[in-house]
């Protein structure tokens, strides 16, 4: 075995694609790319959003938990196909913001490293 025989992060760099439901659990026809949560763009997010959680705790200020979420899953979705609207950062909060059960499913398929290695692609 070879040590980049277990790398993960070049692969969660170049994101992969879950499939949508909508609210009553259908499949749609969006498809979501996004980065794994082992890419450098998340990560780096994180650490963003630890400095902010760090300074609102020193200033005694509450921090909206939703609002760190769809900040790093935004900085983490990279496309869309399956509508006619253009992928924007703008127009993906605004989703993400108004379609909870789109967060949940980004944000769980994220999470799931197997979802970003080449032998689960290959499917």
């Amino acid at each position: 075995m070879k040590l980049n025989d277990i790398y993960t992060v070049d692969d969660h760099e170049l994101g992969a694609e879950v499939r949508i439901r909508d609210g009553n659990g259908r499949l749609t026809p969006l498809y979501v790319k996004c980065k794994g949560m082992d890419s450098v763009s998340y990560r780096k997010q994180l650490k963003v959003q630890k400095r902010k959680y760090q300074e609102a705790l020193l200033q005694n200020q509450d921090l909206d938990e939703d609002v760190f979420v769809i900040e790093a899953l935004v900085e983490s979705i990279i496309g869309w196909r399956g509508t006619d609207e253009k992928y924007s950062k703008k127009l993906c909060q605004e989703l993400l913001e108004k379609a909870p059960f789109v967060r949940d499913q980004v944000d769980a398929f994220m999470s799931d490293r197997a979802n970003f290695t080449k032998a689960k692609r290959k499917k």
